[in-house]
């Protein structure tokens, strides 16, 4: 159960998790119709389009298989899914739906959910409903908080020296928040923070690119250039984010790779399951390097958005320092659309 701070609340179940009968089920316990919620990007991508005031909408359910509703919320974009019929209603930011889809993107689901409103919004109704369903109550202010609350609570948790080829003095220093989450950590190349101003790289997780060494993006490129530079610069610190997929999940990335292959770019795929072009936060990073006692650094960059988001942390970029990477043929258009759709200083 999602209940907002007004008391409106319902009960939701995100459609990747659907099984039969659970649309008439939620429509039951709740005493309302169940709808499907889907985001402005995925409208979007089905050819519809929402106001600017509407973050998601929401479809009845009526008549649709759990099959149709996958097909809807997650399946190629094909305006002609929704049918020209189909009842759309906008939902504002804020609203119990959009609530709902924030939710999810943190739970790294695709952001669609079948949800059927309770008519009351007494709360002593609402907890009794909740508690002889076995159902967790979650308040939409936590959700608002959440990821502020984590990444303002990470602190330390464990630390040791890890020789790596590129600097035999190098020490890991794990991080993890008090309210849970994913583990993120910061590598001390040179086996410390320099006394000057550091050289300090954000770095996504990317499996496929750090681990597999996939062609398909510049991300293992980059996490090598960068520990190379700072060990050939005095040292530096290599801010490792738990962030697969631009915080989507290596899941949905997945997917997203898939739409691609049906000629989709990284921005429209990522519209296209429902999710922003980029869902990170970097505000961990920048308590991260607080922790460290950072402050100030020379930022190994491209991206704009992660000098205005340490600024926004308290954390001053003093430099911007380019990574080039070389383009290949599998990630050519990847970098382009970087450069192109997402404001990246790629020459």
């Amino acid at each position: 159960m999602l209940r907002l701070a007004n008391g409106e609340a319902g009960l939701f179940r995100a459609v990747e998790l659907m099984r039969d009968g659970d649309a008439s089920r939620l429509a039951q316990m709740s005493g309302s119709g169940a709808m499907l919620v889907l985001t402005d990007n995925r409208i979007n991508s089905l050819g519809r389009s929402l106001r600017e005031t509407h973050s998601c909408a929401t479809i009845p359910v009526t008549g649709h298989t759990i099959s149709t509703l996958v097909d809807i919320a997650i399946s190629v974009p094909d305006a002609d899914i929704l049918g020209a019929q189909a009842s759309i209603v906008g939902e504002r930011r804020d609203s119990l739906a959009d609530m709902t889809t924030r939710l999810l993107r943190t739970a790294k689901l695709i952001p669609s959910a079948v949800l059927a409103r309770i008519p009351s919004r007494d709360r002593i109704f609402q907890e009794r409903l909740a508690r002889d369903q076995n159902i967790l109550v979650i308040e939409a202010r936590d959700i608002e908080q959440y990821g502020r609350q984590a990444a303002e609570s990470l602190k330390i948790a464990a630390r040791a020296k890890v020789p790596l080829a590129v600097a035999a003095e190098a020490e890991i220093v794990m991080f993890r928040a008090d309210v849970g989450g994913e583990e993120h950590f910061a590598v001390l190349v040179g086996g410390k923070v320099p006394e000057k101003v550091p050289l300090v790289r954000l770095h996504s997780q990317c499996i496929t690119g750090d681990v597999l060494g996939s062609l398909k993006c510049d991300c293992g490129d980059q996490l090598k250039a960068a520990l190379s530079f700072m060990a050939n610069n005095g040292g530096g610190v290599l801010v490792y984010l738990a962030q697969e997929g631009r915080d989507i999940g290596l899941l949905n990335k997945m997917r997203a790779y898939a739409l691609q292959d049906n000629g989709l770019d990284t921005v429209d795929a990522n519209h296209a399951l429902g999710f922003q072009s980029d869902e990170r936060l970097f505000l961990p990073a920048g308590k991260i390097l607080r922790e460290l006692g950072i402050n100030e650094v020379r930022l190994i960059t491209n991206n704009p958005d992660k000098i205005s988001q340490l600024d926004d942390a308290g954390v001053t970029v003093c430099e911007r320092v380019p990574l080039t990477s070389q383009a290949n043929a599998h990630n050519q258009r990847y970098l382009d659309t970087k450069r192109d759709r997402s404001g990246h200083l790629i020459d």
